[in-house]
Order: structure tokens, then sequence, then C-alpha cells
């Protein structure tokens, strides 16, 4: 009796330790996964040079960066702060590539500094989406490195075979499946036009992963 009444408090204590720690890992994930839109949308509109509207987003980016700063490791928020620095250079230079290129690197970094074990939605469909935005962004330079377009494949590859188990629809894993493979092929003839089309067609299926994800219980 005297040893139960010993153990209750300190398990209360760790219980509450571990409530309070994964409510912490929950509001670190929320803020950075809301802080990747703005950046998201930076890369294609960098891409396309729309400079109006790259002006407004990094305005939304900018709104975001103190809660981004708090909720990011020191190392990390260093990070941040000089993308966000060279992103908005490039911004007034009217480096669109570097900008994309810069924007890219953030939405990298936020995405590597979630709390895996937190989240709904895996930490490797985030990657996924990553990916399609990093092939559009290599596959837009004025010498296209196959080598990185290559790497970042296998590693959507790599990330795919993590997720699909998880999949059990079996027309979207099928899908992405494909489009993997459409992914490993344009990689490995070099073939612009299909890597960029099948990376736009894995972005538009991670919106239906996250989707999926958000959706089961």
């Amino acid at each position: 009796m005297h040893l139960a009444k010993k153990i209750f408090p300190l398990l209360m204590m760790v219980m509450g330790s571990w409530t309070a720690n994964a409510g912490d890992a929950s509001k670190v994930n929320e803020t950075l996964l809301r802080a990747t839109s703005p950046f998201e949308d930076i890369v294609a509109l960098a891409l396309a040079k729309n400079d109006s509207r790259i002006s407004k987003s990094l305005v939304k980016a900018d709104s975001r960066a103190v809660a981004v700063r708090e909720a990011l490791p020191a190392a990390a928020s260093g990070q941040f702060d000089t993308l966000l620095q060279a992103m908005h250079r490039a911004a007034t230079a009217k480096d669109h590539y570097a900008l994309a290129t810069n924007a890219v690197g953030v939405f990298r970094l936020l995405i590597d500094n979630l709390e895996a074990g937190s989240l709904k939605v895996p930490q490797e469909v985030s990657l996924l989406d990553w990916a399609g935005f990093n092939l559009h962004v290599l596959a837009a330079a004025q010498q296209p490195d196959w080598r990185a377009m290559r790497q970042t494949v296998d590693d959507a590859a790599k990330w795919w075979a993590v997720t699909k188990p998880k999949v059990t629809e079996k027309a979207l894993r099928d899908a992405f499946s494909s489009t993997i493979r459409g992914l490993q092929q344009a990689g490995k003839v070099e073939h612009l036009p299909m890597l960029n089309f099948a990376a736009q067609i894995d972005l538009d299926l991670v919106d239906l992963l996250e989707g999926y994800f958000e959706h089961q219980k």
C-alpha cells in the first residue's frame, strides 16, 4: 500500500509530462505545416515569373516567420533565416530561379523538423510533396542536373515504399506507383517533358494522399 502511494504520483508526473510533450509536438507540427503553404506557392510563382503574386506570398511567408522560428530548433531557425533573407534578395533582383531554389529549401527544412510521431499524415507524404516541387525546380535550370533529379526520384521511391503499405485504396496506390515508375523512366532517359509531367502528377496525387490520411480514424 505504501509502495503504491509512492508510485502513483510518479506515474501521474510521467503521464502529465507525456501529454504536455505530445501537445507541444502537435503545436510544432501545426505551425510548420501551416507555414509550408506560402513557400510552395512561391516555388510555382517564381518558376512562372509572376512578380506581383510573389510579393504577396512573401508578405504571407514573413507573417509566419516569428512562429516558425519559435517552433524550430536553434540551428534550423538560423538556416530558416538565411534562406528567407536569400529569398528576399532574389525577389528584389528578380532572380526567379534562385528564389525558387531557396523557397524549396525552406519547404524541405520545415518538413524535416516535423515531429513525425505526432502526425496524422505521414511525414513521407510531405516529403513526396517536396520531391515534386524540387523536381520542377531542378528541371527549370539552364543546365538541368540529371544526377540531382535522379537522386530526388530515388528518395521519392523510398518514401513511397514506406507509405504504400498504409494506403488501402487500390486505385490511389496504383496511380502513385505508376507515377514513381514514370519519374524513374524520365530520369533514366533524361526526358524533361516526361519528368515535369510525372512531377506534376506526383503533386496532384499528394493532395489525394493527404485527404486519404486525414480522413482515417
